[in-house]
């Protein structure tokens, strides 16, 4: 059996040792700002939804547009901007709370917050598919997400521990961004890159004609509306329907960050077994019993169980788009691809919390009004990523193992350029 220390290249512990850090302090406070808008300033769960989906309407055009940085000026600068902006919108959230701000601008501050975060999410995910290959790619990409959500775990946990203060936590959120920038800064290089080639045409002609792709990206639109209930949908709904303490709310989403980084190794060992899209197709399928199951859910425990299944349908669905998502593009454009999947991921996030809070807010008595709805969802891109291996007979194998010798190739020209 290999050492798993040797397993990775050290540039990508380098990254899953800094994200469990950035998702450290991102947990131990975002996760609870809609509680704090609903519970605590009496929003409408309406309007705390609306400003969610703005939100995620900007994250999506960061993640866009951050993919296309990390191609022309590298991985590295667009990580730091993104971890600086981080840090100083932290700030100003607590300052804010601590002041007594009106909704409107806190909404702002934490819409502005979610565009600078979300310009790291490409260039990461690029910088995965820089130092990896093969069918080693997914379970790369697995690897990172696993000290992602060990870092949401460890936050949740600390937010049930520590303080029940959100300029604190806003606070200590803001430093640990801080410390994240001066670490990347120091420690971690940038990757070598596969050389920029001239395109035949304006930009994306060949993304538009990928039509493998673009079924991809229409299928990320509607798993997204499903995956970004975690946050905003479920701490809604717990507390304001089950009424479930914040606290007992933070150990309940904890539960995700421990079971992916329990889970994500196997899994995507597994899906490296069986295929990408399978993968894919069976983890929408959990994640529609997960959050269908919501609607029986009244006690902590009820919706621990729930949050479990939705973590089976995560460890699967995450690697396997993002590492799909590269097989289908050019070497030399891995960050505009990952950038444009992951702009149609939060393109659906925009919708997925105004649906849930809209429905919530109409149906009270009838939670299923919501939960079979997004269950319903899943299915919808269970079937559409189904359509990619029946329209085109891409992902039903394992990742190539040939790619690493054209990466190789790729690497070397660089460096003779």
């Amino acid at each position: 059996m290999s050492n798993p220390l040797r397993r990775y290249p050290p540039d990508l512990w380098l990254l899953f040792f800094g994200r469990i850090i950035t998702a450290t302090g991102f947990a131990f406070s975002f996760p609870f700002f809609a509680i704090y808008c609903a519970g605590h300033l009496k929003i409408p769960m309406g309007d705390v939804g609306a400003a969610f989906a703005i939100s995620g309407l900007g994250g999506a055009l960061a993640r866009f547009f951050g993919g296309e940085l990390a191609d022309r000026l590298g991985r590295k600068i667009v990580m730091q901007g993104a971890l600086a902006g981080r840090a100083l919108t932290s700030a100003g959230i607590a300052w804010q709370i601590s002041t007594g701000a009106p909704f409107w601008q806190l909404a702002a501050t934490y819409i502005a917050s979610n565009f600078t975060g979300q310009l790291f999410e490409p260039s990461s995910q690029a910088y995965v598919a820089d130092v990896s290959t093969g069918r080693m790619r997914a379970e790369s990409f697995g690897f990172v997400r696993m000290g992602i959500n060990a870092g949401w775990a460890l936050g949740m946990i600390l937010n049930a521990l520590v303080t029940e203060s959100y300029v604190v936590t806003f606070g200590i959120t803001a430093g640990v961004f801080a410390l994240s920038l001066l670490l990347f800064s120091i420690f971690l290089r940038e990757p070598p890159r596969a050389p920029r080639s001239a395109e035949p045409g304006p930009p994306w002609t060949a993304a538009l004609a990928n039509h493998p792709f673009l079924l991809l990206a229409g299928a990320a639109i509607l798993l997204s509306v499903v995956w970004s209930q975690l946050v905003a949908g479920t701490s809604m709904y717990a507390s304001q329907f089950a009424h479930i303490p914040d606290k007992t709310i933070a150990w309940i989403l904890a539960v995700n960050g421990t079971g992916v980084a329990i889970l994500q190794i196997p899994a995507t060992r597994w899906m490296g077994r069986v295929g990408l899209v399978p993968a894919l197709v069976t983890g929408c399928l959990l994640y529609g019993a997960g959050y269908g199951s919501y609607t029986f859910c009244t006690q902590p425990w009820h919706f621990a169980v729930a949050i479990a299944v939705v973590t089976c349908g995560e460890v699967l669905c995450a690697p396997a788009g993002a590492s799909l998502a590269t097989e289908l593009a050019p070497l030399s454009q891995r960050g505009r691809y990952l950038g444009a999947y992951m702009f149609t991921q939060n393109s659906g996030q925009v919708f997925g919390p105004y649906i849930s809070g809209q429905l919530l807010q109409r149906f009270p008595a009838h939670p299923g009004a919501t939960w079979f709805t997004i269950a319903g969802i899943a299915g919808a891109s269970a079937v559409a990523h189904l359509a990619i291996v029946k329209l085109f007979g891409v992902g039903k194998r394992p990742p190539r193992e040939v790619e690493a010798r054209v990466e190789v190739k790729a690497v070397a020209a660089e460096k003779e350029a």
